[in-house]
């Protein structure tokens, strides 16, 4: 079926982790995110994202922009060369901020590192009553520095544990960048499968 990015939440709502494909820089990329990463009121959510491309700051931009409350509590773990750079003021806004984590993953080869950093934040968060999302940013990256075996067995790993944390999760992938194969290989971990196709609109499976 096809749908527009603000029925996104409703076409998906019984996916644990949702395998977003659509280019990197294309505006409803963006847009998907958001809508994924709100299944239910901000306020009643601990939102965790894990990035590659981007720093701590440009995500809080990015929710800033789309999004009118702040989370409960927020996770970020900025992964490779972008943790040199990357940087957080969350005084720069007079919004309501719930409590804040920056982890960095310096070794963007490092998976074991990478999900111990996840795991410690699914763990923290089981305590309370909020919805855990998370958002992947993104598998595209993580593939130019782990062959697809690697990565396939840390997302099984990884894709398992949201779901026994009651999560929702979705990971982008440009599937432009990569060949059939690897995109077939991984499809199999994910509940959902969302896609952008030419006429810009979503296709859900």
């Amino acid at each position: 079926m096809s749908s527009q990015a603000t029925s996104l939440t409703s076409g998906v709502d019984a996916a644990s982790n949702i395998l977003l494909l659509s280019p990197s820089l294309d505006s409803h990329d963006d847009e998907a995110c958001l809508d994924l990463l709100t299944v239910t009121d901000p306020t009643e959510e601990n939102v965790l994202s894990v990035t590659f491309t981007q720093s701590a700051t440009d995500r809080i931009d990015l929710w800033d922009a789309h999004v009118d409350e702040r989370p409960a509590r927020a996770g970020i773990i900025s992964v490779g060369e972008i943790t040199r750079s990357a940087s957080a003021d969350t005084t720069s806004t007079q919004r309501p901020v719930g409590p804040l984590t920056i982890e960095t993953v310096s070794d963007p080869d490092d998976l074991t590192d990478l999900g111990i950093t996840l795991n410690t934040f699914l763990s923290e968060w089981g305590d309370d009553d909020n919805q855990t999302v998370a958002c992947f940013h993104s598998l595209t990256p993580l593939l130019q520095y782990a062959d697809l075996q690697r990565v396939f067995r840390f997302l099984h790993v990884l894709t398992g544990r949201l779901e026994t944390s009651d999560a929702v999760a979705h990971y982008h992938m440009d599937p432009n960048a990569h060949d059939q194969q690897t995109i077939s290989t991984l499809r199999p971990l994910f509940d959902a499968i969302v896609d952008l196709d030419e006429d810009s609109e979503w296709n859900i499976q």
